[in-house]
């Protein structure tokens, strides 16, 4: 049995204030992989959807709303969603990675972590603690700010992680950062350490982790493994 593995991932959608929705161009992506968006707004006020995709988590920060979806690409050409918000307040960033070698039925993520946040450089992460063999742990940072620079992140286990990040320039600038990192046994990650990031004066970083699952630890009918029950989820 093998973990998930990263198969690509999207260009940087960044729309500036004064503007509601923005359609993301998916990265590449086969039948049965998951697709993770990872976006923020500058608001706290305002309501996202995504017609046909699962929202995994949401968060608030002290100026910035969180939000992570999930879906499983039912084809090798998956609708290019628009990123439907409530209404034009705030810039908007948002980046999509696909995976493969997931649970192919069910939800597949079995622990999703707490939102987090702060206003402090290198940041310490809260880890998770996994439930399967081969699960596949992704750390993803939101920050409100460009920060012209990836971050390496680090812990107990896995001890480093890939990263793919994304920045632009568009209004008040954001960067957001997808990283994946498996491990061979269940158990939990320890706290992940984040090195390279610098939070400029009134920005702030957001940040969560949660962990894919291998087809092998699907377990029951219909591949339901526990994940947190604070957060939102649902099958795919």
């Amino acid at each position: 049995m093998a973990a998930p593995a990263f198969r690509a991932a999207s260009a940087i959608l960044a729309v500036q204030n004064g503007t509601a929705d923005g359609t993301l161009t998916l990265p590449t992506h086969q039948t049965d992989d998951i697709l993770i968006i990872a976006t923020f707004r500058k608001s706290l006020t305002n309501t996202l959807t995504i017609s046909g995709w699962t929202q995994i988590a949401t968060w608030d920060g002290g100026l910035y709303r969180n939000y992570i979806f999930g879906k499983r690409a039912a084809s090798g050409s998956e609708t290019n969603p628009l990123l439907d918000w409530a209404s034009t307040s705030g810039d908007f960033f948002a980046l999509c990675c696909s995976y493969s070698g997931c649970i192919t039925t069910g939800t597949a993520w079995e622990v999703v972590g707490s939102g987090q946040n702060g206003t402090g450089n290198d940041p310490t992460l809260t880890g998770i603690t996994t439930l399967s063999a081969e699960s596949l742990v992704l750390p993803i940072i939101l920050y409100g700010d460009d920060n012209n620079t990836a971050f390496a992140l680090t812990s107990t286990d896995p001890a480093a992680y890939t990263e793919h990040y994304v920045e632009s320039l568009v209004g008040s600038d954001g960067s957001v950062m997808i990283s994946e990192g498996a491990r061979s046994s269940a158990g939990a990650t320890g706290d992940i350490a984040v090195s390279g990031l610098t939070v400029t004066v009134g920005r702030e970083w957001n940040a969560i982790v949660l962990a894919l699952i291998p087809p092998a630890a699907g377990g029951g009918s219909n591949g339901f493994r526990a994940r947190a029950t604070h957060m939102i989820g649902g099958a795919f």
